[in-house]
């Protein structure tokens, strides 16, 4: 009887023109970099004018799964990280059409339906993936990463090949690459606290964005789109009933292919709407569900178990949580940090890493709850969005002579639920400008353009308009508008969906999770699932100060009330008071030391100063700037410099 193989891992490679091999020895230290995304087994191959590797973790244990896999006659392999969920019926299909299997597994399907459709087969497949493709009769590879970004992969082009791999540890591995600082990329980390695709914090390295492949072949690259959320077959139903239906079975759907596993599977739970929903889909499934939360004790304004417990009582799973506070960051902190391979601003990772070692210790496969609040207008701005027409009507003058000093006077401070509402009331404050490209950018930015400036000492002509995040957001608006498209709300979602969903929070679960050996899944981010969302009016999402209507309708008999009802709260973590309290000694060491990357000494004294008094509310920035100080420190400068390094190739040459 065949089962099905399926797995997390990571992979890496090397291509380079002519009939040069690729190195083993600088293959094997590119996996073992990302060892942590696949413990269990290691795979390679080389040939002239190319070199993978892979790490594998065992979802299913078969002999079967190693990689790499090879087409009948090993003229097409591949190296795969991710899930196709699809992958039966392309079997059945191919199989139909003459193909032979040799294993069970999902990455066979790739290389026989490559051999069908080329590039093309992209198009076909649904689920969660980063690739690589190597044609060797036309000496070609192909890169590819799966539509919504769920799945990381980046690459560097040199004069004399191209390196890639899951994670930029696997590059920085090979010695060769170029430390150069991208100075775009620090400025969008710094505005961001991330950095959107193909930008990295390095000169030389790129990210592959969401639906694209990259194909390199006689020594040239060229990336090229396969799949877009505003195209496809679907169409807006007739009325928001039929909508609720529809998307109740394309719930059902994704989760019930997803959660096929002969490991033990679980759930994030944080008790928000999406999280219970898709616990609340799997209990039709899995009988014994288990569920996963973190909590914050002493805090209200970051603790969710009350309702992550309620969630858990109401759909009778084994829940287990674990409490994170100010000791158990200080523990955590050098372990995250120390093993990231570039700077992740989101202090938010620091939970996310916490309950996935939580889940991993009875678990390897998770279900998250991620993506719904892009699709379906879960986040507080977009309240703000919907608010405008109110605050812009108020006379300018009674806004910035009563409004405006009344929000000010509430305090900033995210310690008690006040400092909360007086910190959201200031950003919707801010966000008030009928440009919605600025609006949009002002309520995404950790910081304000100006501070960003000061701290990377831009000054003179010119300074006071660059704002390169501003532009991305100007043109993916203008990729909205192009489709014909006039909803404003489906636009700011779309521009989440594009920009802060795969650069900031799919990046920070895939780090977290993999860090951990982690598998998690995603079943709101199914490709069907984002084009029916982005196919329905905005009015079906959001009116007045109802969110994600159509999806609490949809799954409404899987909430108990008070879920049905509780304000919306982020996964966050309380490390704006604990970097002006217990851990201010850490911070300060960190953030005041000299690096490499020069950032305003005066002004990060003013951001704090600001912060420890709670005159505002700069904990994101503050914490961005941590992290960044940090992930200085750790690099190691032999792994990043050619000086030194060991030789790419096999006798044939040395990249450079």
């Amino acid at each position: 009887m065949l089962f099905e193989e399926r797995r997390m891992c990571g992979i890496a490679g090397i291509a380079v023109p002519g009939p040069a091999r690729p190195s083993r020895a600088v293959l094997e230290s590119m996996a073992d970099a990302i060892f942590h995304r696949g413990p269990d087994e290691s795979g390679y191959y080389v040939d002239e004018g190319i070199g993978l590797a892979f790490r594998r973790l065992r979802i299913i244990d078969l002999a079967t799964g190693s990689q790499p896999i090879a087409n009948e006659d090993g003229s097409v392999v591949v190296v795969f990280n991710g899930e196709i969920y699809n992958f039966r019926e392309l079997r059945d299909e191919l199989k139909a059409r003459g193909h032979r299997f040799s294993t069970s597994s999902d990455t066979e399907v790739l290389v026989h339906l490559y051999e069908e459709c080329g590039e093309r087969f992209l198009q076909r497949l649904n689920g969660m993936f980063a690739f690589a493709i190597w044609d060797q009769r036309r000496k070609r590879l192909l890169l590819a990463r799966d539509p919504v970004g769920i799945k990381p992969l980046l690459y560097s082009e040199t004069k004399d090949g191209l390196l890639f791999g899951s994670e930029m540890g696997a590059i920085a591995a090979t010695g060769h690459l170029d430390p150069s600082i991208d100075p775009l990329g620090l400025h969008l980390y710094l505005s961001w606290g991330a950095i959107p695709a193909p930008r990295t914090i390095y000169r030389r390295v790129r990210r592959l964005p969401p639906a694209h492949f990259l194909i390199w072949e006689n020594g040239t690259a060229r990336v090229q789109r396969y799949w877009h959320a505003l195209e496809g077959d679907a169409t807006a139903p007739a009325s928001l009933d039929e909508a609720q239906k529809g998307l109740r079975e394309l719930l059902n759907d994704s989760v019930r292919r997803q959660i096929v596993s002969d490991v033990p599977l679980g759930a994030f739970l944080s008790g928000g709407v999406d999280s219970t929903s898709i616990v609340g889909l799997m209990r039709n499934h899995v009988p014994t569900t288990h569920t996963f939360s973190i909590g914050f004790a002493g805090n209200p304004v970051f603790d969710e178990t009350r309702y992550a417990r309620a969630a858990a009582t109401f759909h009778h799973t084994q829940h287990a949580e674990a409490q994170l506070g100010e000791a158990d960051v200080r523990k955590l902190i050098p372990e995250i940090l120390n093993g990231a391979s570039e700077p992740f601003g989101s202090a938010s990772l620091l939970p996310t890493f916490a309950v996935s070692r939580k889940t991993r210790e009875q678990m390897t496969v998770a279900l998250s709850g991620d993506g719904a609040d892009e699709l379906f207008a879960g986040y507080d701005r977009y309240l703000g969005e919907t608010m405008l027409p109110w605050i812009a009507g108020i006379p300018r003058g009674l806004r910035e002579s009563i409004l405006a000093p009344a929000v000010r006077a509430l305090p900033a401070t995210r310690a008690h639920r006040t400092g909360e509402w007086g910190r959201k009331a200031r950003r919707l404050l801010e966000g008030i400008e009928p440009d919605p490209a600025i609006r949009h950018d002002r309520w995404m930015r950790i910081a304000p353009s100006g501070d960003v400036r000061a701290l990377l000492g831009l000054s003179g002509a010119g300074a006071e308009d660059a704002n390169p995040g501003l532009e991305i957001i100007r043109q993916v608006h203008a990729e909205y508008d192009a489709h014909g498209l006039r909803d404003a709300m489906n636009r700011v979602l779309f521009t989440d969906f594009s920009i802060a969903l795969p650069t900031d929070m799919l990046l920070k679960v895939d780090m977290a999770s993999m860090r951990n050996s982690l598998e998690v899944r995603v079943p709101f981010l199914d490709p069907r699932i984002v084009q029916a969302a982005f196919a329905m009016p905005s009015s079906w999402k959001i009116r007045g100060m109802r969110r994600k209507i159509v999806l609490k309708e949809a799954v409404r008999d899987l909430l108990p009330a008070e879920i049905q009802h509780r304000p919306k709260a982020g996964f966050d973590v309380p490390v704006g008071e604990w970097i002006k309290g217990p851990m201010r000694e850490m911070f300060q060491d960190v953030v005041r030391s000299a690096g490499s990357i020069p950032l305003d000494r005066a002004r990060i004294d003013q951001l704090y100063e600001e912060h420890a008094s709670g005159r505002a509310d700069r904990a994101k920035i503050l914490w961005a700037m941590f992290t960044l100080r940090w992930w200085e420190r750790t690099r190691t400068q032999s792994s990043v410099s050619p000086a030194g390094a060991h030789a790419l190739l096999e006798p044939a040459g040395v990249l450079t």
